[in-house]
Parts: structure tokens; sequence; C-alpha cells
């Protein structure tokens, strides 16, 4: 399928310049962990992760999540259900993805309308001192502020509000609320955000060359996510699909297509009961290999056919 020429309310393009912009940002506080940016539907546009643990992509995605769903920020959502927390059980009974009613989700704004909504997860927290940073990294527009809530502002470019009222079950804290320096992985593999992204733009230079809009998905040697993507005119779940496509070639170590193609359809099944993986068959899915051995993959998900998806990827991931 080629791309489309109607443009979506929240790009790609935008998508990854409130994520530049947030990730400058946590730097330059000397944390890590994930950002995730959502449209409206809580779909995936752009997600990244630091190279810390995977708790800070649960966290993030459904903080963001919430945000989107209620189209509020979070901060009013989990002051209301504080107050009656018997809605709680209820939301999470209904919602199709895991809720976290704590602060710190924004929605992202175009013209006076939101068109999405952003969140941090665990490592970027609402700190208001951390070792070795400049506190002059804590103001913004004349405003000191903590570190989630600056990130995030600075982000979206607009004045800092403090998102963590301690209106909730948090417990007033006496003196400031200190962060830990974390120094985040960085080396040519692509447990490294920044190697993680090379391998997601390769992919989507590709798939623009051939006319084809997808999600994109890369992971490192343990299956997780390190950065996803959905290029503009992608189905809402690519970059979702995408993910289960590189987790499916690392715990195989080798091109999903090849997987497919050795394995019945209930023998994928019967390993996707048993591992934690989302495993997903079809073209699509190829390993980076470095030095012999496997040290992550690229996921491909769209309107494209196994064969060209196969190709895209195994290209990409052997850039």
């Amino acid at each position: 399928m080629a791309t489309t020429a109607v443009q979506p309310d929240l790009t790609l393009a935008e998508a990854r310049a409130i994520m530049d912009r947030a990730i400058e940002k946590t730097r330059r506080f000397k944390l890590a962990g994930a950002v995730v940016i959502m449209d409206l539907g809580a779909n995936v546009v752009c997600l990244s992760r630091m190279g810390t643990g995977p708790a800070t992509l649960w966290i993030a995605r459904a903080k963001a999540y919430l945000t989107a769903v209620r189209r509020q920020r979070l901060t009013e959502t989990s002051v209301r259900w504080h107050e009656r927390p018997f809605n709680i059980p209820n939301w999470q009974r209904m919602t199709q993805e895991p809720i976290f009613p704590g602060e710190g989700g924004m929605l992202i704004y175009r013209n006076g309308r939101p068109v999405g909504a952003i969140a941090t997860g665990e490592g970027i927290g609402p700190f208001d001192e951390i070792p070795g940073v400049d506190p002059g990294e804590f103001e913004l527009g004349g405003v000191h502020g903590n570190a989630e809530d600056v990130v995030i502002a600075y982000a979206l470019q607009i004045p800092y509000d403090d998102q963590h009222t301690r209106t909730t079950d948090r417990p007033a804290r006496e003196g400031p609320h200190r962060g830990r320096a974390v120094n985040e992985w960085i080396d040519e593999r692509p447990h490294s955000l920044e190697v993680a992204r090379r391998f997601a733009d390769h992919a989507i230079e590709l798939a623009r060359q051939k006319g084809f809009a997808l999600g994109v998905a890369v992971v490192d040697e343990v299956g997780v996510v390190m950065q996803m993507d959905r290029m503009d005119g992608a189905p809402p779940g690519s970059p979702d699909l995408a993910e289960a496509r590189a987790a499916t070639a690392v715990v195989f170590q080798s091109p999903t297509l090849e997987v497919t193609r050795a394995m019945s359809p209930d023998r994928l099944a019967r390993v996707d009961e048993i591992v934690h993986f989302k495993i997903l068959d079809g073209g699509g899915g190829a390993p980076i290999s470095r030095d012999g051995q496997v040290v992550g993959a690229v996921g491909v998900f769209g309107a494209i056919s196994d064969e060209d998806a196969d190709a895209l990827a195994r290209e990409a991931a052997s850039a």
C-alpha cells in the first residue's frame, strides 16, 4: 500500500520532535526511562526506552493510555479516582490495556484541540533534586519544578504546570524528593537507544522508498522493545504487531518468515502459550546479529506481503 497523502492529527514527525525534546531533557537530568506518545485512540505513535528495565515501559504505556482514553490530564483522573476508589476496579475490567491512575500523563494539543497523549515511565520521576545536576535544569519559564513535569512541559513546549500535587494517596514529604542519576547504556548494540533508533530510522526510510506505510519496532537482545514508530498512514495497531514480529525473531533467533515456514500454526500457538513474549508469524521480523550472536531484532507490520516485509526487515536489520 502506498503511503497516504492524508495526514493524521498527530504525525510521526511531530511525535518524534516531541520525543526528541523529552529525551534531551531527560539526559540533562541524568535520568533514563521510557517515554510513550499515543494518539487519542490510545495507539502508539512513538515510543523510546533509554536502556532501563521493562517496567518503565509498562508504566509509561499505562499512563499514556489512561490519559488518551479519558482525554484529560492524568492528575485529574488520579485525584478523582482516589476520592472515589470504587471506580478503579470497574475501569480495570473495561479497559483494553492496564491502567495506572498516577500522575504526569499529559494531552498533546494542536490548535487548541487534543490530538494525543504523552507519559513517562519509571526512572523519570517527580524529583526535586538529583546529585550532579545543575539546579538550573529544574527551572522552566522562571518556575522551579520537578524533573518529570519539567521533561513533559519542555517536550510539549508549554508553560510548566505541577502535575504531582501530592493530594492523592501519596503522603506529603518532608524535604525534597531526591532522584538518583542513571548511567544510560551506550554502545553499538540495540540495547542502546541511539543504535535502536538507527535501525528503526533505516526501516522507516526503506518503507518510504518502497511506498509502504508501516509500524516499526526494534527490540534488544532479550526481546524488550527499545523503539517503536508508526508511519503516517500505517494501521493503528501496527507498532504493537511489529513489536511481536521483532520479539518472535529474537525468540527463535531467526527471521519470522523462516519460522512460519518451518513450524505449524498449532506448534506456534503452543509456543505462544509458554513464552511471555507476543509471538506473531508471517514475514517482517529479522534478527540483528553481531559477531555471530543475535543482539536484537527489527519488526515491521502493515499492508505489505510477507515476502516484501521479510526483505525489508532483513535489509533494515543489516544496517
